[in-house]
């Protein structure tokens, strides 16, 4: 089996990751939470009512009589910039959380093929007597009761 995430993070630099992603939350301190039921009722504001939304803006800025009376344009600006930059911001989330998700997993999926090999040596173990591979042995089977069948390390057959 290949390892193909070999690393570890100390307490040193987690700590610092920790504060790093605490300081986001503190230089924002205008961010929400919406409930299930809230962000379902948004209109969000997706690819094609962006280019809406500018224009829209642009021409309400360019031409006072197509301004609505009843609100203020500079919030109006103010929330299309704040979704701009929140949509850059976002994107380079994504791409971290997505970078953070699939390591976490593939050294996940390392240590539980490893936990496999230990579970095996000490089974092969225990059917030879061999001393203290049989509490390991009952041990590791019970942690399996209720679980579906593993899934194997890596298909050879795919071409």
């Amino acid at each position: 089996m290949q390892n193909k995430v070999n690393a570890s993070i100390d307490a040193a630099t987690k700590a610092k990751l920790m504060a790093a992603i605490e300081s986001v939350s503190t230089d924002l301190p205008f961010l929400i939470e919406l409930s299930a039921i809230d962000g379902k009722r948004l209109i969000r504001m997706e690819a094609g009512r962006v280019d809406f939304v500018r224009k829209a803006l642009m021409l309400a800025m360019s031409n006072p009589k197509i301004q609505p009376q009843f609100f203020e344009m500079d919030d109006y600006e103010k929330d299309v910039q704040l979704t701009q930059s929140l949509d850059e911001i976002i994107g380079k989330v994504q791409t971290l959380l997505k970078r953070l998700n699939d390591t976490r997993d593939q050294a996940g999926h390392e240590a539980y093929m490893a936990a496999l090999e230990v579970y095996s040596t000490a089974k092969r173990g225990a059917s030879k007597g061999v001393e203290g591979t049989q509490i390991a042995c009952e041990e590791l089977k019970s942690m399996f009761e209720g679980q579906g069948k593993p899934v194997k390390s890596e298909d050879t057959t795919a071409s």
